[in-house]
């Protein structure tokens, strides 16, 4: 009965899909069949305390689940509890301090630049209306990151050409305003002259099939996956690749974490950390190629990364490494950069703390030090009052 009320509650007050709803519901069966072999008694959630939970996961290692699929199955009973907490069913949730085993995130597949400049530049789509119209979802998914159901659901009166911004709907029908750049416009432009003069019927939806009917995930897929082969050899070619071609791109040319969260409709900010990956190492090594003189300004400001307690991945380092050497753009002296990181009041929701400190010859020393949900967001918050003191000091300095 409380599996039941929470999965109604989760479905209709909360929206999840009802993809998820069925995930969440095999989850919550899988513990009950746990919860028998070890009690055998009726499932009654007061029953269960902390050790029943760690003896589960235990379980789940031994039977070679991975530890993504533990991660979510936890995360599903950790749901189920907080809701019967809520409801004043049980006093407390017994999924407190629960070690899970640890993820190893994939990184994301993306194109490189070049590969996507000959794939919109010297590859020839065709000027009839499959052309033009498979040319623009290419171009689409890249120049906004939106989702493959994003683009299949967008209205023609979603897309603005005036204001040169679309409004999507995405996940959990949460909607958001994507602005979107002069060639696509002219893109944009060119495909609804193509369909309004070969394609018959009104067009509520924006982009349709030669009968007029809405694209199906499948058909999207295929026109992806057909042009990607030309130019790619990545082993994974999909219209995500694309967003996370898009995101990549953004992240490389200096767009702000937070920025590109809401351009994808992250929900969490931790969900588009993952793009960190490869800004700095790739920008360093292009500046080095780039640069008659990089080699001699390589290595002016010392970046050292301490992480107290627990062992920074190295995705964090990289992202780190980048926003502290964007310091140099505002100051030529900083000799070296220590920034610590370290988690404080773990039993709050923003417990991440970022301290830097930098070392300027003839100063003294410059420090921010800020707390947030992510170490990400705690060093960009801090990175930004760097800025400001940095800002601040120039104008001292000019004004003596």
């Amino acid at each position: 009965m409380c599996i039941e009320s929470f999965l109604r509650y989760i479905r209709y007050e909360k929206n999840f899909s009802s993809h998820t709803v069925l995930s969440y519901r095999n989850d919550l069966l899988q513990f009950v069949d746990y919860y028998f072999t070890c009690k055998s008694e009726r499932f009654s959630p007061k029953s269960v305390d902390r050790d029943l939970v760690r003896n589960w996961i235990v379980y789940l290692v031994e039977k070679g689940r991975t530890p993504r699929s533990i991660s979510r199955k936890v995360s599903t009973l950790r749901s189920f509890f907080k809701f019967l907490v809520k409801e004043g069913i049980i006093p407390f949730t017994p999924i407190q301090n629960i070690q899970l085993p640890k993820i190893s995130k994939p990184l994301p597949a993306f194109l490189k630049k070049e590969e996507m400049d000959l794939l919109l530049d010297g590859i020839d789509f065709g000027d009839n209306f499959r052309g033009v119209r498979d040319k623009l979802i290419i171009n689409m998914f890249y120049s906004t990151g939106i989702r493959r159901g994003e683009l299949i659901g967008l209205q023609d009166a979603d897309v603005d050409i005036y204001m040169s911004a679309m409004k999507v709907t995405g996940k959990r029908n949460k909607q958001r305003i994507i602005p979107f750049g002069k060639e696509l416009r002219i893109q944009i432009e060119g495909y609804r002259s193509v369909r309004d003069r070969d394609v018959k019927g009104e067009h509520k939806t924006f982009f349709v099939k030669e009968d007029g009917q809405p694209l199906y995930p499948e058909l999207v897929y295929r026109i992806v996956t057909r042009y990607l082969n030309m130019v790619s050899t990545l082993t994974k070619k999909s219209p995500h690749v694309l967003r996370h071609t898009f995101a990549s791109a953004m992240l490389n040319n200096g767009a702000e974490l937070n920025s590109i969260k809401e351009l994808l409709g992250h929900s969490s900010l931790a969900s588009t950390e993952v793009y960190t990956h490869i800004t700095f190492e790739e920008l360093k090594q292009s500046y080095k190629q780039a640069h008659p003189r990089a080699e001699k300004k390589e290595g002016v400001m010392k970046i050292s990364i301490q992480s107290i307690h627990f062992d920074a991945s190295a995705q964090l380092e990289s992202f780190i490494q980048k926003k502290v050497a964007k310091l140099g753009q505002y100051c030529d002296d900083i000799m070296s950069a220590e920034v610590v990181l370290k988690v404080v009041k773990p039993e709050t929701a923003q417990n991440k703390e970022a301290s830097i400190k930098l070392l300027v010859p003839k100063s003294d020393d410059i420090f921010s030090s800020k707390v947030a949900d992510t170490f990400e967001e705690a060093v960009d918050v801090a990175v930004d009052a760097l800025v400001k003191q940095l800002q601040k000091m120039k104008e001292k300095m000019r004004a003596k």
